[in-house]
This record gives structure tokens, C-alpha cells and sequence, in this order.
């Protein structure tokens, strides 16, 4: 019995000897993955959300001590999201050649082109019904950390601050109907247009403010793992001012925010 007693003894101060080292240690570094959903809120009653998106997210992570209570977060990743939204009750329009969505102005409107000579040919316009947008971030987060002291080999932690990213890649997936023209009549055939481009649509820097809190399990030595959980509210908008859609009202441009739910899981040296 007391043997048993000596070694538990033992092995809980060999623990804490080790959690003690990661607590002093002033930087961690390594690699994070993680998943999370993207809540849209529409600015604008011509379109609707159609789901919840997706977010994938891999890169890098950096805690930096400031002392054994509070640290700075930083890192660098990549981000891989999906939007969704479709039509509201009126038909929606876009003029587009090859795989790039053209930016409208007066001399696109779809009434107008309809059923008069002009330099744009009707087949060119798209009624859209429904999209899937696809784009790709780098994202730095800057955060500050509240953490614990370590209770065995586990603390737990807190964090408040900023997430900024920069678009580097925008295509979409729309589903709905090229217009055609047989004799005087116009009608619709039901197309999917891949790949879509539509330059200048999207806001190129997109900034969020939010917290999360998670717990960080020293595995062995000096190498923890790490789950957190997130929440992120959108600062700044998806979409420029920039009109790429037409319906019976006449041009418009797509306005929206977004909020992310996320789940995090990191490795750190």
C-alpha cells in the first residue's frame, strides 16, 4: 500500500513538474484545422438565404506568453467558405460571357434588351434561381488570451478579438435558366452555370470581432492539443456597391453580413 501511495505520489508530481513546464514556456506554435458555419443576414429583400454555409479552415498558430495568466494569439490560414442564397419572389437576371459575370449598367437591363437591337445578346442573360458561392481567405486572427492555471495536464482558456481576411478566390455555382429566343417568342432552358466569376462583387477585406474559449490538454512534454469553440459577428459587408443583378425594379447590387459558429483543433510546440 505504501509503495502504491509513493508511486501515485510520484506520478503526480512528475505531472505537475510537466504541466509547470508548458506554463512557463513564452511561445507556442504549430498547426490548427477546424470547421465551422456561416450565417448570412440578407440587406437586401430581393434576395434570401437559401442554408447554412460551410467553413474549412487549416493554417497556422501562435500563442506568445505575456505572462502566465494572459497571451497573444496570432496566425496565419487558409479558409475555404460557402454562401448560399437564391432568388426572393421576383425573377432575378445577370449578363454574363464565358465563365465572368458582367457588371451592369443602364444599357443591361433585361426589359430593355428584350425584344430590341442591341450590342448585348439576350442569350447572354441568366435567370438565376439559386447560388452557391465558393471562396477562399487568408485569414490573421489577433486575439487576447485569458487562460488558467493547470489543474493535472489540462487548463482551460478564453479568447476576445479580431479576425481579418483577405479574398483570394471567388467562384460560384448558379442554378437556374438561360434565356433564348426562337422566332419572336423568348423562352427559358434550364441550365447550371459553373465556375462563375464575378470581379469586383466581393468586399476584398472582411473583418470580424468575436470570442471562444476551449480547453488545452499538455499531451506530452512540451507538445498540447487544443479544442475551442467560437463565435465571430461580421464587421464589415460581403459585396461592394456594384450592381451584377437585374429584376423588374432594375439594377441592384448584393448586400449581406456574416456571422460564423467555429470549431477549432490545434496542435502546438
Amino acid at each position: 500500500m505504501k509503495k502504491l501511495m509513493f508511486g501515485l505520489s510520484l506520478s503526480f508530481f512528475a505531472f505537475n513538474i510537466q504541466a509547470q513546464a508548458l506554463a512557463n514556456k513564452k511561445i507556442q506554435a504549430g498547426l490548427l484545422t477546424g470547421f465551422g458555419l456561416n450565417f448570412q443576414k440578407m440587406k437586401t429583400n430581393r434576395l434570401q438565404t437559401n442554408g447554412v454555409g460551410s467553413d474549412f479552415m487549416f493554417g497556422t498558430d501562435i500563442i506568445v506568453a505575456l505572462n502566465k495568466k494572459t497571451a497573444f494569439n496570432v496566425g496565419l490560414g487558409l479558409n475555404f467558405e460557402s454562401l448560399k442564397y437564391k432568388a426572393n419572389s421576383n425573377s432575378l437576371y445577370y449578363l454574363y460571357r464565358g465563365n465572368h459575370i458582367l457588371r451592369l449598367n443602364e444599357n443591361h437591363y433585361v426589359i430593355n434588351a428584350i425584344g430590341n437591337t442591341d450590342s448585348v445578346k439576350v442569350n447572354n442573360y441568366f435567370k438565376l434561381d439559386e447560388r452557391k458561392q465558393n471562396l477562399v481567405y487568408l485569414t490573421i486572427p489577433t486575439m487576447l488570451v485569458l487562460r488558467s492555471n493547470f489543474i493535472g495536464y489540462t487548463r482551460c482558456f478564453g479568447k476576445l478579438g479580431l479576425r481579418t481576411s483577405i479574398l483570394l478566390s471567388n467562384k460560384s455555382t448558379d442554378i437556374g435558366s438561360l434565356m433564348t429566343i426562337e422566332g419572336s417568342s423568348i423562352g427559358e432552358k434550364e441550365q447550371i452555370n459553373h465556375d462563375m466569376k464575378s470581379k469586383g462583387e466581393q468586399f476584398i477585406i472582411k473583418s470580424a470581432a468575436g470570442f471562444s474559449c476551449g480547453v488545452e490538454w499538455n499531451f506530452i512534454g512540451g507538445i498540447a492539443l487544443i479544442g475551442e469553440i467560437g463565435y465571430f459577428y461580421g464587421l464589415t459587408p460581403l459585396y461592394n456597391k456594384r450592381a451584377f443583378f437585374t429584376d423588374a425594379n432594375g439594377l441592384f447590387a448584393n448586400k449581406a453580413t456574416q456571422s460564423q459558429l467555429q470549431l477549432k483543433a490545434s496542435i502546438l510546440f
